[in-house]
């Protein structure tokens, strides 16, 4: 039985390996936090909505009450809709807002709160939610490290309007994520007919197309500045995501695929996000994790291992 790495157990050899692993490979940054134990601020990204209506306490409410309950006091929503409701942050974008322009606004929202000030975050996302956020850390890689850090102590920033916000016009010099949960996120794009339908008329669709620009450009697990440890928890029996794609084939540091529960319930697209009981049977592995198939964690009680520090156990 797949147990809990946040009980306690025993992953000190593995742990040490794995932190070796992802600092070595991130690009260097000066003075990186130090890998915490867990309880770290949590920022939260919801996934598309064809509505651009979505709310962000809605969407999370679940995860975010087992976080508080469990030790984790400081959890903000990130929102991406000009429509969205009740978001801690909101950049006030549509359907048509690229993926990568999301991203690259997140990067600086998270770089201007708490990166700069030396603050290192957990991430948690569902469905796009997950390729927002890889591509801030990309985006960062790709074009941002090297740079000087920039002067932005004379910036207004509206939580409500981030957009609004007159960020410097490339990427921020790093990032500190120090773990990343995604429920069904498309990490190959999303093939069916719905969403090449989609992607006629809004721009977030043909951007999750599988062999996009975008897809091509993001990174498989792009690493923070410190390092960033990533669990994918997707659902064989999700409509949206295929299972290679919600795990992106099985390469995350830690993955999980959920079959059914003993009472032979499964999770849609959107259930993932939100279970958090239930004895589940799924298959599991990764590159720093135990492999096998068999009695596994629901969703957000394994949401929380992913944010625990596994590598330091």
């Amino acid at each position: 039985m797949h147990r809990l790495a946040r009980s306690g157990f025993a992953l000190s050899l593995v742990g040490a390996i794995v932190a070796a692993t992802l600092i070595a490979t991130a690009p260097a940054a000066s003075a990186a936090p130090a890998r915490a134990n867990g309880h770290r601020v949590t920022v939260m990204v919801h996934g598309f909505d064809r509505e651009a209506d979505i709310s962000c306490s809605g969407a999370w409410n679940s995860a975010k009450n087992l976080l508080n309950a469990n030790g984790w006091g400081d959890v903000v929503t990130f929102g991406y809709y000009n429509k969205a409701t009740n978001c801690d942050l909101r950049l006030q974008g549509t359907t048509d807002t690229r993926i990568q322009e999301v991203g690259r606004q997140f990067a600086w929202t998270v770089y201007y709160l708490y990166s700069s000030k030396d603050v290192a975050i957990d991430v948690v996302t569902h469905s796009m939610g997950g390729l927002v956020a890889k591509a801030a850390i990309e985006g960062v890689n790709r074009y941002g490290v090297g740079k000087p850090p920039p002067d932005l102590s004379g910036l207004t920033v509206d939580r409500n309007n981030l957009g609004a916000t007159v960020w410097p016009r490339d990427w921020p010099p790093f990032l500190y994520i120090e773990d990343m949960v995604t429920f069904a996120t498309p990490h190959q794009g999303i093939g069916s007919a719905v969403v090449t339908a989609c992607a006629v008329t809004h721009e977030q669709c043909s951007d999750m197309r599988p062999g996009s620009g975008f897809i091509s450009w993001l990174g498989k697990q792009p690493l923070s500045q410190m390092g960033t440890d990533y669990t994918f928890l997707a659902s064989e029996t999700d409509d949206t995501v295929s299972a290679k794609s919600g795990t992106n084939d099985r390469t995350a540091h830690h993955w999980g695929l959920y079959s059914y529960n003993t009472e032979g319930g499964t999770l849609t697209h959107t259930s993932i996000r939100n279970t958090s009981t239930g004895d589940w049977q799924a298959s599991y592995g990764g590159q720093f994790s135990d492999e096998g198939t068999g009695s596994y964690p629901a969703p957000l009680p394994r949401m929380l291992d992913g944010l625990y520090d596994q590598q330091a156990q």
